[in-house]
Parts: C-alpha cells; sequence; structure tokens
C-alpha cells in the first residue's frame, strides 16, 4: 500500500490556559487536560474528519486504511478520542510526535506515558502486541530526549521520523490515509518535513541550545488549537521527502470559534529551561509561551465570556 494522505493535527484549548489551579489526570507533571471549550473543539474536529474522509463506518474506515497516531501527552490523546470514535478506528501512541522541550539548564523533562498506561483513561488507545501476526498494534519509532531539544533538534526530529521511520512502518501496515494528533511546534516542524522545507537537515543532529537555526527563513505554518493542515501525495520520493502537495495551512473554518491560540517559534525568547528536578516542578517551560498573553486566560473560555457577560448585565 501507498500513503496517499496526511493530516496534522494540533490538540485543543488546554485547561492550563484557562486557569492557572489545574492537575493533571495522569499524575505526570505538565500535562494538562483540554478545558471544556477545548473538548468541544475536539467534537467540531471529529465531525469535520468523519465528513472529509467520507466515513460512514468502522468497515470504511478499515477499507480505506486510515490510521490514527497520537502524541503521548494527554492533551492529544483527548483530543485524537471524539475522531477515534467518529470512525471506529484505535488510536495509536508515537512518542515522536510528543511535545517540544526546550533544552534543560537543570533536570530532565516529564518521561512520556506508555500506551498501557493511556488506555486506563481512553479505552481506544491501542496496547496490542504488534508482533502477533494478527496485531493491530504500534511499535513506537522515535523518543524525544529528556534532555529537551534546540529549535534545530525538533525540527531533525521531525524530518527523522517522517524520512527514515514514519512513512515506511505506515506502508507496511497498508495504512493509505494518516491523521496525525500534536503540538504547536512538532506540527510545524512536521509540516516542513513534508513540504521540503528541511533537506538541509539530512544526516544532522541537534546541534547546541539556539545554534544554525533562523527561524525567519523557514516556511511560516499556521498552527492555532485544533487546526489541520492536509498533505496529498503527488509522487514517490525519498521517504517522501518532496513528493507532497501542501493543500491545508493550519485550516480551523470548520470551528465555532474559528483560529484560537495560534503559536510559533518566534515567541520563543530563550534558549534554555528548567526540567523536573527531584522529580518536581521548578519553574514554568518556556517553550510554550505566548506573546501578549498569560499564562492563564480566564476570558478565553465560552463558559467564563458567558459569565462575565451576565455579571456585566447586572452592573
Amino acid at each position: 500500500m501507498v500513503l496517499e494522505s496526511v493530516y496534522i493535527c494540533r490538540h485543543g484549548f488546554r485547561l492550563s490556559w484557562e486557569t492557572s489551579v489545574w492537575s493533571s489526570p495522569t499524575g505526570i507533571p505538565r500535562d494538562p487536560p483540554l478545558s471544556a471549550h477545548g473538548v468541544d473543539q475536539a467534537k467540531e474536529l471529529a465531525r469535520f474528519l468523519k465528513q472529509e474522509l467520507g466515513v460512514e463506518s468502522a468497515e470504511d474506515a478499515r477499507k480505506q486504511g486510515i490510521v490514527l497516531l497520537s502524541s503521548p501527552l494527554y492533551r492529544c490523546v483527548q483530543t485524537a478520542t471524539p475522531t477515534a470514535e467518529a470512525l471506529g478506528v484505535p488510536i495509536f501512541i508515537e512518542p515522536g510526535i510528543g511535545e517540544w522541550y526546550l533544552p534543560v539548564r537543570r533536570g530532565l523533562h516529564p518521561e512520556l506515558a506508555t500506551a498501557s498506561f493511556l488506555s486506563r483513561f481512553f479505552p481506544l488507545v491501542s496496547t496490542t502486541d504488534p508482533s502477533s501476526p494478527d496485531s493491530a498494534g504500534w511499535t513506537p519509532l522515535l523518543t524525544p530526549p529528556r534532555t529537551g531539544e534546540s529549535m534545530r533538534a525538533v525540527h531533525a526530529r521531525a524530518r527523522t521520523l517522517w524520512t527514515a521511520h514514519l512513512v515506511s512502518a505506515l506502508e507496511a501496515r497498508g495504512a493509505k490515509k494518516i491523521v496525525l494528533f500534536s503540538h504547536a511546534a512538532t506540527c510545524i516542524a512536521l509540516v516542513r518535513a513534508l513540504a521540503g522545507d528541511l533537506e538541509d537537515l539530512a544526516g544532522a543532529g541537534g546541534g547546541e541550545a539556539g545554534e544554525g537555526w533562523d527561524e525567519e527563513k523557514r516556511r511560516k505554518v499556521r498552527a492555532a488549537t485544533c487546526s489541520v493542515s492536509k498533505f496529498v501525495r503527488e509522487g514517490r520520493g525519498a521517504g517522501g521527502e518532496g513528493s507532497w502537495k501542501w493543500e491545508w495551512d493550519g485550516r480551523t473554518d470548520f470551528l465555532s470559534r474559528g483560529e484560537e491560540r495560534h503559536w510559533d517559534f518566534t515567541y520563543v525568547e530563550e534558549y534554555v529551561e528548567d526540567g523536573l528536578v527531584d522529580g518536581k516542578e521548578v519553574s514554568a517551560t518556556k517553550s510554550d509561551n505566548y506573546k501578549n498573553l498569560p499564562t492563564a486566560a480566564p476570558k478565553e473560555t465560552r463558559a467564563n465570556e458567558a459569565g462575565q457577560r451576565n455579571v456585566q448585565g447586572r452592573l
């Protein structure tokens, strides 16, 4: 089978953007769930993808060779779940499309959850042994270092995952259409890999923090919450690179509130950050900063906006 199309989706609105008081369902630091608004976005995304893919049943999805891959972080699997339910397919966990963290100056970034662990929270996460002849399971292909990555390194990770591992693994299992659920930085890096914008990283390592990377010279990519970028195959290339037509750039017109929380690499102003020290958070991450937006933004959900209108109506 030949992979025909790729949908790259960012997760929905995070609870940690709505309030500074939240707890991780998994107990893993830096692993917030979606807010209520984010759950709504994920449902809208699922309806859109089901219509786009023309799926009426799980059998349709199987015949079309549709495969869903998610980052191991809770918010991504939570975003993927309505789509998996709508299509009748499992969710495979791939660490290679996990979150981007800056290189650590001390400590380590959190260890990623396994598929087996995540299946306690999400029944559609596949934990089938991939070595079984009849397996529908998935063998993780690449794991980001807990010591973090430079901007150059996260792009090299995306390119390596795509050209050296992902296409061949998907085609070996008969996949024709793939839907990825990831994070802003990783989505941008994956889009650039498919668009042939990372050819200069062939055989490259991560390099030192901040070294050898000029963001202004790279393709601009939209990466809002629950946005979708789409690629369709135009021809066979080495590992699929350079043979993909970029049809959508962070599409959000199917969301009732449109584009929200776009992020890009120009928002990052530091080259290092703290990891966990003795398993505990010592400072907030710097890799997901937003310009002109507070860490907690309570006015950015429908419920809080409605509450604010009610308060104003009583004044």
